[in-house]
């Protein structure tokens, strides 16, 4: 569900305790306290697992104004997690928590109504993620350039996309490198550019990404925009086939066979 909460460390032997310390301190209105018990039920930490109280508890949370009780609610209902799945209940207890201030609840928020059919509730999901873009955070930067690319909730302009996978991108977030690279290399909304794409691949490949890997022994193998190099694109072959890449295991075998360098493709 996402640690939006922290839990003191313990060693897995005293979380008993602390479920028992907890619930001495709701009992007596502690806010945080309740938090806290309705996760330990909900987690089955400490006690056994409870879902109902689970409930009972954060709902008394966020009663007193606790958001990330409100948060809690609105994620458990989103994923259905002790609780049936209840998008428009989700809803209201995101929107509930982003009342109550808080800014986690807001992304949430957006991606739920990312995933609504209606064209207004994408808009409205656009513009909180806009805004989060805007004070630096990549993932809604990079959900911002994906509406932009598919035409969610804002008229479709690859452009635009483009800007907003690089802030992304910048900020480190390895789905939006991967979404540049390939968009470089095939001239998707930008011109085609081969050493652009390789930088991108290569940031991403950095950050243990098989698809990134395989793409650079794409690159290699076929001297695309780049020198051909059989050794470079075996290691990046090799690369992503150990973090399970079926398709870099086969080039890599076909390679390492002789063959030479397959027909590119998506």
């Amino acid at each position: 569900m996402g640690r939006a909460w922290t839990l003191e460390e313990a060693r897995p032997d005293d979380r008993e305790a602390l479920f028992e310390a907890y619930l001495a301190a709701a009992r007596l209105g502690k806010r945080a306290a309740m938090m806290n018990v309705g996760l330990h039920f909900l987690c089955g930490d400490g006690v056994r697992r409870d879902p109902k109280r689970s409930r009972m508890w954060l709902e008394k949370a966020a009663a007193l104004g606790d958001d990330l009780a409100a948060l809690n609610l609105g994620l458990a209902y989103d994923q259905g997690n002790g609780v049936r799945k209840n998008k428009g209940l989700a809803e209201a207890w995101y929107r509930r928590a982003v009342a109550m201030g808080c800014a986690i609840a807001e992304g949430s928020l957006a991606h739920l109504l990312l995933g609504e059919p209606e064209a207004h509730r994408q808009k409205e999901a656009v513009r909180i993620y806009r805004k989060l873009a805007r004070q630096g955070h990549p993932i809604p930067a990079y959900n911002v350039g994906l509406a932009y690319e598919m035409g969610m909730g804002v008229r479709k302009n690859l452009k635009r996309a483009t800007t907003y996978y690089e802030m992304a991108a910048k900020g480190g977030h390895v789905e939006a490198q991967l979404a540049l690279g390939y968009n470089h290399l095939n001239g998707i909304g930008v011109p085609s550019d081969s050493m652009r794409a390789f930088g991108w691949y290569r940031l991403a490949a950095e950050q243990g990404n098989a698809k990134a890997s395989f793409r650079l022994g794409q690159m290699f193998a076929q001297g695309l925009g780049i020198p051909r190099s059989k050794a470079r694109a075996l290691r990046h072959f090799r690369d992503a086939a150990s973090l399970g890449h079926a398709r870099a295991a086969r080039w890599l075998k076909k390679l390492e066979a002789g063959s030479g360098p397959c027909r590119y493709s998506g």
